[in-house]
């Protein structure tokens, strides 16, 4: 279990360093008070039906010296200092506001799903406050997805198992992200307990051009519809990326071509029937 922690943390500090930072309890704590930690939304939009599927809810530190600070580096340091759960449990009472006040207001989106980290995954506690968070607006668990990282030590995998298990018994949909970036294996997908998988912009990043990628996505493409899985590709940054995974008619996009992360306040403004038709997602590329 040391390894896996060590290693783990390894990567806070490298995440942390890519920004050249060097945050303490002090800028946490602060940060709370001073309500820096905001929450974006980035549409999932279904190839098939040419609709918003949902969200992805990601929080973001908006420091008064460095600028924003994106979800990975508040992940990186909330891990590092210890405040994986109070992090998540931020995040999660804001995400299910939100998405209370949506169905009031009849927006449509009716799902979200957030990323978790490898110590937030590994923390009782932050279910915990999730499931405070459901209950407190009235959330459906079958309205929430969570995007889970690979298992990355052997002698975790026993309670990481036990607890998607738990979780989706409760009715929580279980995403596996970074598909295809590391070493996840197919047969990984028959042990764990989840409902889709996620490929991640390091991978998106090697399409079109990359047969091996394009292989493995269809590949994927045609397990996940044999299995039941949802099947997301996130990243998608251009058009030839685009008209490739268009072609696709059973996988949900996510990326800055389509919409970029947003406030909840300019979501209507900028989600809307005229801007799902200009994608032209429902059109045959060929």
């Amino acid at each position: 279990m040391e390894a896996g922690i060590t290693r783990r943390r390894g990567a806070f500090f490298a995440r942390e360093h890519e920004h050249g930072l060097s945050l303490d309890e002090a800028d946490l704590e602060r940060a709370f008070e001073a309500g820096e930690f905001v929450m974006d939304y980035q549409p999932i939009v279904s190839i098939r039906s040419g609709a918003v599927t949902g969200a992805e809810a990601t929080i973001r530190w908006d420091h008064p010296e460095w600028g924003a600070l994106p979800q990975r580096v508040v992940h990186a340091a909330a891990d590092r200092l210890g405040a994986a759960s109070r992090i998540a449990g931020h995040a999660f009472g804001e995400a299910c506001r939100q998405l209370a006040r949506w169905k009031q207001q009849g927006a449509g989106v009716s799902a979200l799903s957030m990323r978790l980290s490898g110590a937030q995954l590994g923390a009782e506690s932050v279910f915990e406050r999730l499931a405070l968070s459901i209950e407190a607006f009235d959330i459906s668990s079958s309205q929430f997805t969570l995007e889970v990282p690979e298992m990355s030590a052997p002698e975790e995998s026993l309670s990481l198992l036990d607890r998607l298990k738990r979780l989706r018994q409760k009715g929580y949909g279980i995403v596996l992200g970074d598909f295809g970036a590391h070493h996840t294996a197919m047969s990984t997908l028959m042990v764990l307990p989840v409902t889709g998988v996620k490929f991640g912009e390091s991978f998106t990043e090697r399409l079109p051009g990359s047969p091996t990628a394009e292989a493995i996505l269809s590949s994927v493409s045609r397990l996940a519809h044999d299995l039941g899985f949802t099947l997301t590709v996130s990243g998608v940054e251009n058009g030839r990326q685009f008209e490739l995974l268009r072609r696709f008619r059973d996988i949900e996009l996510q990326g800055a071509f389509l919409f970029e992360p947003m406030r909840a306040e300019v979501w209507h403004e900028r989600v809307n029937p005229r801007a799902l038709s200009q994608l032209n997602l429902r059109e045959p590329p060929f």
